[in-house]
């Protein structure tokens, strides 16, 4: 799990002393004893009352949708499997929380206050930093762009992730990104009505047909009808669709679709779903800088997408 996801369990604990002094602000789920609550449904109704104005260190409607809170012990000092790099910002996490839990109701809710106000600051020097949506690229300059810059630097797959689901962003008003190296199947979901339409599984190395195939086998168990395999990468050949097609359909009922580089997937994107290049080309630059913030690709990464993407538009302009 990445540190930041600390920052919005933080938050969630923060409104939940605010709103009942009596919980207990050492557990996070409601069977934990009669002062137990639900710490993922705190930090999540705070993720949906956001609207922008404040960063809670993930762009995710569901920031706690990750281990060790998911699947983990129902009282956070209980937690064991901490990533050794995660590890300092656990301890700090917990400490608040013990702290936390000394506070009176209004004490709570002022901790509380404070703590979006850190955020608000945070979120207006992320939003500083950010594209602006009228970046003057080309749909062409902004797809090599972007073909390039995924390419670069994968980032342990974190880049092409991010990518795909800004490009689904684009299109559909609810798009899941798994956390990295997450056990569940498909990296990105698009989603509708807390059902999974489709699933997208994202490879940044070279994938063959049985990587398609457990796509497909995993869109069945989660009752999706389709699933998108997208591969972006120097190394792979070619997939060989229309056997995998045939055989996905035949043995689990599922149609996969094969995208097998960036032009590739905005354009079945645009099509498939009834959009315009148009709209792509004047959110994509935002939305993939949102969702890379959220899948934290480097800063290095974030700036350098942001200089490539002004870059080419100034050049453009000067034409």
């Amino acid at each position: 799990m990445g540190v930041k996801t600390y920052i919005a369990a933080l938050g969630g604990a923060l409104l939940a002393k605010a709103t009942d002094p009596e919980v207990d602000s050492l557990t996070q789920d409601q069977s934990a004893g009669s002062h137990g609550y639900s710490l993922r449904s705190a930090a999540e109704l705070l993720a949906k009352e956001n609207k922008g104005r404040y960063h809670l260190g993930t762009a995710s409607k569901n920031p706690l949708n990750n281990r060790p809170f998911l699947g983990g012990p129902s009282r956070i000092d209980e937690f064991e499997k901490i990533h050794p790099k995660a590890r300092p910002a656990y301890l700090l996490f917990r400490d608040c929380l013990v702290d936390l839990d000394s506070l009176a109701g209004d004490e709570a809710a002022q901790a509380l206050a404070a703590f979006l106000r850190v955020r608000m600051s945070t979120g207006d020097e992320a939003e500083q930093a950010a594209l602006s949506s009228d970046s003057g690229i080309g749909i062409e300059q902004l797809l090599g762009v972007a073909e390039r810059f995924v390419q670069q630097e994968p980032e342990h797959g974190r880049r092409a992730q991010a990518f795909a689901a800004a490009v689904l962003d684009c299109a559909f008003p609810y798009v899941e990104l798994q956390p990295i190296h997450s056990p569940h199947p498909g990296d990105v979901r698009v989603v509708r009505d807390s059902i999974v339409q489709f699933p997208v599984e994202v490879k940044q190395v070279a994938a063959d047909e049985a990587v398609a195939l457990e796509l497909a086998s995993a869109a069945q168990q989660m009752g999706a009808k389709s699933a998108l395999l997208f591969v972006v990468a120097q190394d792979h050949r070619p997939l060989n669709r229309e056997r995998i097609r045939r055989k996905a359909m035949q043995t689990y009922g599922v149609s996969v679709e094969i995208c097998e580089s960036v032009r590739e997937l905005v354009g079945a994107v645009a099509v498939f779903t009834g959009g315009s290049l148009e709209a792509i080309q004047r959110l994509l630059p935002t939305r993939y800088a949102a969702r890379m913030r959220e899948h934290e690709v480097s800063i290095e990464g974030q700036q350098r997408w942001k200089e490539m993407v002004e870059a080419r538009g100034r050049s453009q302009g000067d034409l």
